[in-house]
């Protein structure tokens, strides 16, 4: 600050100490500079990112294998770490084991009586769809959500 300056403020206020007017003033600056930094540094927020993909629910699916066309039902149940769930075929009601979910893909096992089967499923939407494998006979599978 230039001496006319300093002049000029203690004309304007004779009774007040320079080093008064200081303190006084400088926590106003500091916030004027934090904001102007704040508004020009970076722009928006990023904003928060997706949920994470909830599988769970009652799925309408048609089994295609070898030609043959099965219908099934693929119901998924609790929450993400901790699913559970069975397939359902004119073969029996299953479970499902093994389920590890990865954005919107699925990978699971069957363990039936007969073989094990291992299911490799993406979800879209209210669609899924994907193949499988029962140690070299395998197939797809579609479905719609409930």
């Amino acid at each position: 600050m230039s001496s006319l300056e300093e002049t000029e403020i203690a004309d304007r206020n004779p009774g007040m100490d320079p080093l008064k007017r200081l303190v006084a003033v400088l926590p106003l600056a500091l916030f004027v500079v934090a904001c102007a930094g704040g508004a020009s540094g970076g722009g928006a927020p990023e904003p928060p990112p997706p949920p994470e993909f909830d599988p769970a629910g009652v799925y309408d699916c048609l089994l295609y294998i070898e030609g043959m066309e099965m219908g099934a039902t693929l119901t998924i149940e609790g929450d993400a770490g901790a699913y559970t769930g069975t397939v359902d075929t004119e073969m029996g009601l299953e479970s499902i084991s093994d389920i590890s979910v990865d954005g919107q893909a699925m990978a699971f096992v069957v363990d039936t009586p007969d073989m094990v089967v291992f299911f490799a499923l993406v979800f879209d939407g209210d669609s899924v769809s994907g193949d499988f494998d029962a140690g070299g006979m395998g197939g797809s599978l579609s479905g719609t959500k409930r």
